[in-house]
């Protein structure tokens, strides 16, 4: 954490900040209070500006987010309503009042046709926004929903609670995918990391536990280290995440290995509600107990990823350089031993022509020195005269 570098000026207000969210398409942050009140800024390193001022909610605003294109910011209130506000206009464009029995704790963008919500009895909803109207009710908790996720590839819902469970959805169907065994704790935060392969979930004990996505029934692994609760978490990569504890801190948490790597932020001491990731990875920002958004520089993740991703790319290209290198050479040596087998060959093949019957010209005199009566050349003799004649 480098306390000396530029970046936005904190977001002060005269009463406690909730939740904050940033826009997914550009430099907006929105902020709820537990007036009610919902603010959107455009921050900037230089200066901030508020972009919309209201109070949809009259009571606390416990949670907002997004759209996926940013143009809609959706928030839900312990007055048991959830809305949709313009960002531009900040006009509202949904409103459903007495969506659940109890107070909403939270409400999650799903996709362009649903968003979820939970409440404090543990009913989580999904809602069609184009028809305005409850599309499914789960009632598998019977305590507080904490955290949602969710998880594309698999169109699931991802919800953790203060009973100590975690229950997935499918957001096509009316029943629950899988719920965990309870885990002897409340669960506060989840992330799905490692590709989609691994679900992390944030305990009051400071304790991260680590599902295998698809395997439910119980977590396969577990990360100790936090002295306090883990209430926020907030996905850097697919091995690192960010945690807000209630000591305060900001901590960079590697997976596979574990390990603890570094302090992204400090709160002094007081509990952080939410942390959260800017559309272009360069900040994190984050709410305590002190009417204070925070933003902290995280860029440097992602640079320091970059550089080892381009070293490991030089590297293999030098490999890959290397490797042709010594093919080319291997092949320039097969070529040589090649040449010098054919023009060996032309020679074997010039002396093995048979003179009569040596192998060569050498070999053929030797032959004429030791056995001159078989290289001699038949002369006729004279016939002897007859004795009869």
């Amino acid at each position: 954490m480098d306390d000396t570098a530029a970046r936005p000026k904190s977001l002060k207000f005269k009463e406690p900040v909730i939740d904050v969210a940033f826009s997914p398409t550009t430099n907006l942050v929105a902020s709820s209070l537990i007036t009610g009140h919902v603010f959107v800024h455009k921050y900037d390193v230089g200066s901030n500006q508020r972009q919309v001022r209201g109070k949809p909610h009259k009571k606390s605003c416990r949670s907002l987010c997004f759209s996926g294109d940013g143009s809609l910011l959706y928030t839900a209130s312990k007055d048991r309503s959830w809305q949709a506000m313009d960002v531009e206009t900040g006009a509202e464009t949904t409103r459903i009042d007495a969506a659940h029995e109890k107070p909403l704790n939270l409400i999650k963008y799903v996709n362009e046709q649903i968003v979820a919500t939970g409440d404090e009895a543990g009913c989580v909803k999904l809602w069609d926004v184009r028809q305005k109207k409850q599309a499914f009710s789960y009632s598998e908790h019977v305590d507080y929903v904490s955290d949602m996720v969710f998880h594309a590839p698999k169109r699931h819902l991802l919800a953790t609670s203060g009973d100590g469970c975690l229950s997935v959805y499918d957001v096509r169907k009316a029943k629950p995918f899988q719920v965990s065994a309870n885990q002897d704790d409340e669960l506060l935060s989840v992330a799905v990391i490692r590709g989609g392969s691994k679900v992390v979930v944030g305990e009051t004990d400071g304790v991260m536990g680590i599902f295998s996505y698809g395997q439910f029934g119980d977590v396969t692994d577990r990360f100790p280290g936090h002295p306090q609760s883990i209430d926020s978490i907030c996905k850097l990569t697919e091995d690192l995440c960010v945690t807000g504890s209630s000591d305060g801190l900001l901590r960079i948490v590697q997976f596979f290995p574990h390990k603890l790597i570094g302090v992204a932020g400090d709160h002094q001491a007081l509990p952080v509600e939410k942390v959260v990731l800017s559309y272009d990875q360069q900040w994190l920002a984050s709410c305590s107990h002190d009417h204070t958004v925070h933003f902290w520089d995280i860029g440097y993740i992602y640079a320091d990823e970059d550089e080892d991703d381009e070293a490991s790319e030089a590297a293999e290209q030098k490999d890959t350089n290397e490797s042709k290198e010594d093919h080319e050479l291997d092949a320039q040596a097969v070529a040589i031993r090649i040449s010098r087998d054919v023009d060996s060959d032309d020679e074997e093949d010039e002396s093995e022509v048979d003179i009569d019957g040596c192998s060569d010209a050498g070999e053929l005199r030797t032959s004429e020195e030791t056995h001159p009566e078989e290289t001699q050349t038949d002369v006729a003799q004279p016939d002897k005269p007859s004795l009869d004649a």
